[in-house]
């Protein structure tokens, strides 16, 4: 008997990355069966990507659809509520054999919104590069922002539905870093959430990525300090020091072997 899939997790794309394919693979491998991948991408892109991925759900971009943010939007609030899971991963980016951890998490504790790993760095061959640090103590969340430390990030992130509806999705006045302020908010709203130091996930790093434009990721990040309060921003300097201290394996690391991966 076929698993119940009662997990959405979407892909937006242009539809043009070779890359693709390892991410469609590790997706279908890691997602104990209960998985519903989707990819949306542009119309010109529709045709193609239903030729070259015939079992997956492919969606084409409405015409107002200007981003990322917005083209998950609309996947979730389109089929978002028939799941259980929410979640997204990039077109370059590749689950490991530790994502089900998540499932579990969310599996035996129904107060928990959230489940999130970590994710190491990984070149355009796939080759490791370094390791996402990483803090299980995700109410430190707006301190740590206020220093441009982001806890987690998407590719190793599960959610529940029921928090993206209650959260009314992300904002699309954000380019880079509607997701982090999806999470700030939540977080300020007493959503729960758990970590797990696995390793759920590969981030590539490459030339030419959207993320790359550090204006408009310090102007959105600046905009995002906004909805931090003050007492986070003075008890900040303490939090960067615990975090600091909770990742000093993965410090030494980058210094003695990884000295050219910088990530917070």
């Amino acid at each position: 008997m076929e698993k119940l899939k009662d997990t959405l997790i979407v892909t937006a794309t242009l539809g043009n990355r070779p890359s693709l394919d390892e991410t469609v693979k590790s997706v279908e491998s890691h997602g104990n069966g209960r998985v519903e991948h989707v990819i949306i991408a542009p119309k010109n892109a529709f045709e193609s990507l239903s030729e070259n991925y015939p079992n997956l759900n492919i969606i084409a971009e409405p015409d107002t659809c200007r981003g990322i943010y917005q083209a998950l939007n609309h996947v979730f609030n389109l089929l978002g509520r028939d799941y259980k899971y929410l979640g997204f991963i990039n077109d370059d980016d590749l689950w490991t054999e530790n994502y089900p951890t998540l499932f579990d998490i969310l599996d035996k504790n129904e107060s928990i919104d959230v489940a999130y790993g970590r994710v190491c760095f990984v070149d355009e061959n796939l080759k490791k590069i370094g390791e996402q640090t990483s803090f299980p103590f995700y109410k430190f969340f707006p301190d740590l922002l206020t220093r441009d430390i982001i806890l987690f990030t998407q590719q190793a992130t599960l959610m529940r539905s029921g928090l993206y509806f209650s959260e009314k999705g992300f904002d699309e006045s954000f380019k880079l870093v509607a997701d982090t302020k999806f999470w700030l908010s939540a977080i300020r709203n007493k959503a729960k959430l758990k970590a797990t130091r696995k390793i759920c996930a590969k981030y590539t790093i490459q030339k030419g990525q959207l993320s790359s434009n550090k204006e408009l990721q310090g102007k959105e990040h600046q905009e995002l300090l906004k909805m931090v309060p003050q007492r986070n921003r003075n008890r900040a300097g303490i939090s960067v020091l615990l975090f600091r201290l909770f990742n000093i394996r993965i410090y030494l690391e980058r210094f003695f072997i990884n000295r050219s991966v910088y990530r917070a």
